[in-house]
Formats: C-alpha cells, sequence, structure tokens
C-alpha cells in the first residue's frame, strides 16, 4: 500500500470513497479515449495514455485494500 494512503488513516471514508468514485469514472470513460488517441494522436499519446490508465487503477487498488481494512 502507498505511504500516502497509510499516512492519511485520518481521511474521513466519505473523502476517500468519493476519490475513489471520481476514479472510477474516469476509467468508465478511458475506452472512448484510448479510441479517439488511437484516430487522432500519436502511439507516443497512447502509450502515456495507457500508462496514466494502468496507474489510475493501482490507485484504484489500493483505495479498495483501505476501505476494506476500515470496515473490519
Amino acid at each position: 500500500m502507498s505511504d500516502n494512503l497509510e499516512k492519511n488513516k485520518s481521511v474521513p471514508d466519505a473523502s476517500i470513497n468519493e476519490a475513489y468514485n471520481t476514479l472510477r469514472e474516469w476509467v468508465k470513460s478511458a475506452p472512448e479515449t484510448v479510441d479517439e488517441i488511437k484516430k487522432n494522436g500519436t502511439k507516443e499519446d497512447l502509450k502515456k495514455y495507457q500508462s496514466q490508465i494502468k496507474m489510475v487503477i493501482d490507485k484504484m487498488k489500493e483505495i479498495e485494500s483501505l476501505l476494506r481494512k476500515n470496515d473490519q
């Protein structure tokens, strides 16, 4: 788990849920954005965006883990 999430244990669950939901909505828009980049962008643009998607998904997994810990 990232150090930031560990340090922010005092962050209210509502804020964590809001952050998670924001990331989830962003991920839902990713397929359309990938298609748009494939049509109008460069291979480098696509590679950078795919990297961002992976980072967001990894962060979501960290948040899920934190939320599960807080539920216990």
